[in-house]
């Protein structure tokens, strides 16, 4: 690894990581995109999901006393039992129009978020906590993209520290699933671990930042940064995927 490409690979992470210590989430918007510049997927997804279970395994601890087991385990449980089916649906292939829709959806529900007054949706019943959680789950599978359990997480959180422990739990399960494949499939190879090399100091110096910046954020600042991040996931999901299609 030359200087250029560490130099490179360092800041990707250390920028995505501010954004991940600001929101709580999308880290892997910002880092993904740039790194599949110069890596495969198939080198960034085992280097990155080690640090990634680290990060939001702190992130639940540090927020630990917001942590709420009747809020999230029940969205956790539908999210994995999502990723099953959605894995296994992975061997007719991953159709880029489903990925479309989803980019379309994630949109809409980040203006919807956007739009509302906040406090004026946590009226939410089980039964759609249920869908939103599963479908999420199922898009985790197929495409590596569980985000539309945060609308229904961003509806339900008190503050942005619930928001973070709760949607982080998740997120660390699904890394510890996730990471556990990677493992058994033998897929740390000699780059994915300097790229986990590279990833440790980028990654907390990185989230120092974003929590220093997040400091100075009222929580009325911080829910538009989540639901602006969230609509952007949105956005570079359906971009990508009309580039696929076209």
């Amino acid at each position: 690894m030359g200087t250029e490409r560490f130099l490179f690979y360092f800041v990707s992470i250390c920028a995505a990581s501010v954004i991940k210590g600001v929101a709580g989430f999308g880290d892997a918007l910002i880092s993904t995109p740039l790194l599949s510049l110069a890596l495969p997927n198939s080198v960034i997804t085992p280097g990155l999901a080690p640090m990634s279970l680290l990060l939001n395994a702190g992130i639940v601890w540090k927020n630990r006393r917001h942590f709420s087991a009747r809020v999230v385990l029940p969205i956790a449980a539908f999210v994995l039992l999502g990723i099953i089916p959605g894995t296994l649906l992975l061997k007719f292939g991953s159709p880029q129009w489903l990925k479309l829709l989803l980019g379309l959806l994630i949109i809409g529900l980040g203006i919807e978020m956007l739009t509302r007054k906040p406090g004026t949706g946590r009226g939410v019943n089980a039964y759609v906590r249920a869908a939103v959680s599963f479908c999420s789950g199922v898009m985790a599978g197929l495409f590596g993209i569980n985000m539309l359990f945060l609308a229904y997480m961003e509806r339900v959180a008190v503050n942005r520290e619930e928001f973070r422990a709760n949607a982080c739990f998740v997120f660390f399960l699904e890394n510890s699933s996730r990471l556990c494949l990677l493992v058994a499939g033998g897929m740390f190879g000699r780059e994915s671990l300097l790229l986990f090399l590279v990833a440790m100091p980028a990654s907390l110096i990185g989230m120092k930042l974003g929590g220093l910046l997040d400091r100075r954020l009222s929580d009325g600042v911080s829910r538009r940064l989540i639901i602006w991040v969230f609509i952007l996931g949105g956005v570079s999901t359906t971009l990508y995927a009309l580039g696929q299609l076209i």
